[in-house]
């Protein structure tokens, strides 16, 4: 697994760093947005589009940060984080030829396991990290959080990268080059987000969950759709074993 986590230092590095970089242009500037949205509140147009009092929430400190950072910003790239950390885990041994090289010294399954779980642990560190930069900038500059919320964030934060990393590591046992999985999983985003715009398919549009949607309304986790990404994920992970463990070299 150290050789895995190797490889993919420089995406998390770059990830972490846009993530960091991307709340500080969010963060400090709750009084900037507010006024800015006050001086176009004569605006019809602007009024069609947002919320009524959604401005005035705008004042509250946590419906700010919270609204956002994790149902707007970083909402946003959590698919795009799983995709990035899991388009290369498969796809670029065979691409480079390594994989041969992998395979005599261990086991497919071995191999499997190695990559999935260095794979899995920078999701899960990567997207703990961003969660917990509300509740962290909100202490060191004096200001009440409301950290149940925070709880609830991370844990549909992290259930939806985990989703997106299981189906881009899927592609990435099908194809043999690093671009086709990025292609195919950005293409699943958008057939999924365009699909969940019919009433009867609303369910195949993960970002609703991502940006926790249900959460900004004062609601619990939705349990049942994080139960079903759950097992969703696992089938992805177990049809991309299988996927690997009959692939020719």
């Amino acid at each position: 697994m150290t050789k895995e986590l190797y490889d993919m230092r420089t995406r998390f590095i770059s990830i972490l760093s846009i993530v960091i970089v991307l709340f500080f242009v969010v963060a400090p500037f709750q009084n900037l947005t507010t006024s800015m949205l006050e001086g176009y509140s004569d605006n019809p147009a602007l009024e069609k589009l947002m919320p009524k009092g959604f401005a005035e929430r705008l004042k509250e400190w946590n419906f700010y940060i919270n609204s956002q950072w994790f149902g707007k910003n970083f909402g946003q790239m959590i698919p795009i984080i799983g995709i990035i950390i899991a388009f290369p885990l498969f796809a670029r041994e065979f691409e480079n030829g390594t994989i041969e090289y992998l395979l005599v010294r261990r086991s497919r399954r071995v191999v499997f396991v190695d990559k999935f779980l260095s794979g899995f642990l920078a999701t899960v560190i990567l997207i703990f990290i961003a969660s917990s930069l509300p509740p962290l900038y909100s202490l060191l500059s004096a200001k009440d959080y409301d950290f149940s919320f925070y709880f609830k964030a991370t844990v549909q934060s992290e259930i939806a990268g985990i989703l997106w990393y299981c189906i881009g590591m899927l592609f990435s046992t099908i194809f043999n080059d690093q671009v086709k999985p990025v292609l195919a999983s950005l293409g699943a985003i958008a057939l999924t987000t365009a699909a969940g715009l019919i009433k009867a398919l609303k369910f195949l549009n993960t970002y609703s969950y991502a940006l926790c949607s249900n959460l900004l309304e004062n609601g619990p986790i939705d349990v049942p759709y994080t139960i079903g990404i759950i097992l969703v994920s696992s089938v992805l992970i177990s049809v991309s074993y299988m996927i690997f463990r009959n692939k020719d070299a």
